[in-house]
């Protein structure tokens, strides 16, 4: 299995109770869910294998996806480049635009105040079972030396589940804004670290 299949696999799993995908597929049944997820990160994974990065623990219990600022958010070109434009047909194009509305509002805030030289972590997720073991600092911070090596100088991500927000604090991250996101209703925290 390739890198951004175990990723995909993993970030699916770990956001099937995550608030955005409950608003975003709503109406649908926690299986569909589940099989649109593990199609939706195995593509997002895929696209940070060509443009950013894709790491995945040795147990597979964590995985982590992000891009560089110059590629972030993503281009028309660059999702058609590395398979997102299936998306729509495996998620419906209710829940494909629910994603992108809710998304492109907070990506374009994250890339208008952002510096010349971002990293963005587009994505982390830990199983369930091994959450509160150190997986997401080992990540993020494994993402964030990989990125510097690249000479990006400060680092972004966003979250739609307020407990993360102190877990990325404790890992060095501010809260820089806190919006309800006016397409679908669902809180955003947008962080950085310098």
């Amino acid at each position: 299995m390739h890198l951004h299949q175990q990723a995909g696999k993993i970030l699916g799993d770990a956001f099937l109770h995550y608030p955005l995908m409950k608003y975003a597929f709503e109406g649908k049944t926690e299986e569909a869910r589940a099989r649109g997820l593990h199609h939706l990160y195995k593509h997002c994974s895929k696209a940070a294998s060509i443009y950013g990065g894709v790491m995945v623990t040795p147990d597979q219990q964590g995985a982590l996806i992000w891009l560089p600022g110059k590629h972030f958010p993503l281009g028309l070109m660059h999702e058609i480049k590395s398979g997102m434009w299936a998306i729509p047909f495996n998620l419906g194009i209710k829940t494909t635009l629910r994603l992108m509305n809710h998304d492109g509002e907070l990506d374009k805030w994250i890339a208008e105040n952002a510096g010349e030289k971002y990293g963005y972590i587009w994505c982390v997720g830990v199983a369930f079972s091994a959450r509160g073991k150190g997986y997401s600092r080992k990540l993020i911070d494994r993402a964030i030396a990989d990125m510097r090596t690249q000479g990006m100088n400060e680092f972004w991500l966003k979250t739609e589940d307020p407990k993360n927000v102190t877990i990325y604090q404790k890992l060095g991250f501010e809260l820089v804004y806190e919006t309800v996101v006016k397409s679908s209703g669902v809180r955003g925290w947008v962080m950085r670290r310098g």
